[in-house]
């Protein structure tokens, strides 16, 4: 009986320290627990600084099983996620970040699960290495995100997770350029499970990933699977016109009734300085979806190729 493949992919940015300790843990993982399957790892360099591209050649050399291929240029962390998920060519793919923060000792785990049904199995962190401050950040974005998204996305969920087959090709043929991947994969449905598990400390080296890098991949999930702020600007802009109207008819009639004279040039500088940035936020917000739509509507490449090892016809964009 032929083996079923399972593909782990590995996105890279300048992990030339990281690289041969993810690799050897998968390598351990297919000779004891996983030795009824066979492997492919795929590994994405995301036009790497250091010697990471030097380092996947060095180890692709001694495993056919082992495809490397590097970007023309840094095309993001979900867009390299999603190449890995794209090349794969697994009866389930897998996703592992060469840090090793996510521990390979938790794939078995999602195997079982797909063993007995399950087409997602995904890694709900139960502690994580992060500042205090951080994890509150965190905590918050997923409750916000939660009760104004259309659907669930799980809470401390990250993109460690098994797909199977199936749901890796329907992934394939969502035409998204700004992705948001956990949620995408909820989005999808499917038959789905929680494996919760403890986040480990990167094994070397620091994370690649920003406060910033934070802050837009927030942004990509609210405006991806809410339309929440859109309806806030409606309804802001009711409760603006309600307000203005109210406070218009208080000065008519106390002047009217009472004489009372009209409040004077600060009231009116601050009242036009509340209302432009309200306008200014409203547009911001506007802008924010539009941007998004304009990038689907140019179907550009969510990345492009450069190099290849252990792959002879790769895909020059995806």
């Amino acid at each position: 009986m032929e083996k079923k493949t399972i593909s782990i992919c590995i996105p890279v940015f300048n992990e030339a320290r990281n690289l041969p300790a993810a690799v050897q843990a998968i390598d351990e993982l297919f000779k004891s627990e996983l030795r009824d399957y066979s492997p492919e790892i795929i590994v994405t360099d995301n036009a790497s600084t250091d010697d990471t591209w030097k380092v996947a050649e060095d180890l692709a050399g001694t495993r056919p099983y082992l495809k490397a291929f590097r970007f023309s240029r840094n095309f993001g962390y979900q867009n390299s996620i999603f190449a890995g998920l794209s090349i794969a060519k697994g009866d389930a793919v897998i996703e592992l970040d060469a840090d090793l923060e996510d521990p390979p000792a938790v794939i078995p785990e999602f195997v079982r699960k797909w063993n007995e049904g399950y087409d997602v199995a995904y890694g709900i962190r139960r502690k994580r290495y992060a500042p205090w401050a951080l994890k509150i950040l965190f905590s918050g974005f997923y409750k916000l995100l939660n009760r104004i998204s259309d659907f669930r996305i799980p809470e401390n969920s990250g993109d460690f997770r098994l797909l199977d087959r199936k749901v890796v090709e329907v992934l394939k043929r969502l035409p998204e350029r700004n992705l948001y991947l956990r949620g995408l994969v909820s989005f999808l449905g499917f038959k789905q499970i929680a494996v919760v598990y403890d986040r480990q400390p990167r094994i070397s080296g620091k994370s690649k990933f920003r406060i910033l890098h934070y802050f837009v991949l927030a942004i990509d999930a609210l405006t991806a699977f809410s339309k929440t702020p859109l309806r806030l600007i409606g309804v802001l802009g009711l409760l603006l016109f309600l307000l203005a109207s109210a406070l218009g008819s208080y000065y008519l009639v106390g002047y009217l009734i009472n004489g009372t004279p009209l409040p004077g040039f600060t009231t009116l500088v601050v009242l036009m300085l509340f209302l432009h940035s309200v306008t200014f936020i409203f547009l911001g917000v506007l802008g924010e979806y539009l941007s998004r739509i304009f990038d689907d509507s140019k179907a550009r490449p969510r990345v492009v190729v450069a190099e290849a090892i252990n792959s002879k016809e790769f895909p020059s964009t995806l």
